[in-house]
């Protein structure tokens, strides 16, 4: 099997990872907030916040709900400092705690009966045409947004893991707690969907009638 992301062509142009402060600047951070070091949870916040938004975004495809997940995700993170590891890798365990938030959120709205009213994508933003371009930058990511949306959560999880946030399968496993090789294959199906979904469009481009008297 092809890892993931070794094959994603059009699909990584469509939304590129965030560049912030990179995942091993925060673990001897992390363990500076372990030990109560309210200056080291400061610091935590203003590097990492950033990359735990970025990350929420695309489980939630909501920004204003990533906002307040992010607040919630760093409130869980100091209750819980006590219990980082030395020598673990921070990255992880923080996207462990904010999918953790995430996942309380949409069962609690669920029960509300509209989640999907809260997790469904903006209806103004609308497709912009190119004129004769197959795919524009912005078609490509609305498809890509769409088509993630629509992917299992697991699925969706295990892609944005490895391919966005840059984790290792390693590192995604521990995060989704499953096996390694479980993890490689929602996340190669996922890959799988959003590049049929591309591809699809391509094609629908290529069919349409050229004006007359074009060749």
């Amino acid at each position: 099997m092809i890892e993931p992301r070794d094959k994603m062509g059009s699909v990584a142009a469509a939304i590129a990872a965030p560049s912030v402060v990179a995942a091993g600047d925060l673990d001897g951070i992390m363990e500076k907030c372990a030990t109560g070091d309210d200056r080291a949870f400061d610091e935590l916040y203003r590097r990492g916040a950033q990359r735990v938004r970025g990350f929420l975004i695309r489980l939630s495809s909501d920004p204003a709900l990533a906002d307040d997940l992010t607040q919630e995700t760093f409130v869980r993170i100091h209750r819980a400092r006590g219990s980082f590891s030395a020598g673990a890798a921070a990255l992880p365990w923080m996207f462990a705690i904010a999918r953790n938030a995430f996942l309380d959120h949409a069962r609690r709205e669920n029960v509300r009966r509209n989640s999907s009213a809260r997790l469904e994508r903006d209806p103004q933003a609308a497709k912009d045409t190119q004129g004769d371009e197959v795919l524009s930058g912005r078609e490509m990511l609305d498809i890509v947004r769409e088509t993630l949306e629509r992917l299992p959560m697991l699925q969706r999880d295990a892609f944005v893991l490895i391919r966005f946030e840059g984790l290792s399968v390693s590192e995604a496993a521990q995060i989704l707690g499953a096996t390694e090789a479980a993890v490689k294959v929602r996340a190669f199906r996922a890959y799988e969907a959003l590049r049929a979904a591309l591809e699809t469009k391509a094609g629908d481009g290529d069919a349409r009638p050229n004006p007359a008297g074009r060749r």
